[in-house]
């Protein structure tokens, strides 16, 4: 997982869908969504998007 630019938690999870990229904070305080750029996000070492479908 990702630490939240806005809190500082570790659980921030990759999000992307048509129209936003980023990464989404898991945290029960906070739950905000950081939106990347592609350049910034091929940046990100773990970014994998994955689904439990």
């Amino acid at each position: 997982m990702w630490k939240c630019p806005y809190c500082g938690s570790d659980q921030g999870m990759p999000y992307q869908d048509s129209n936003l990229t980023g990464m989404l904070c898991l945290d029960g305080m906070c739950g905000r969504f950081h939106a990347m750029t592609d350049e910034e996000s091929k940046q990100e070492e773990r970014h994998v998007y994955e689904s439990d479908m």
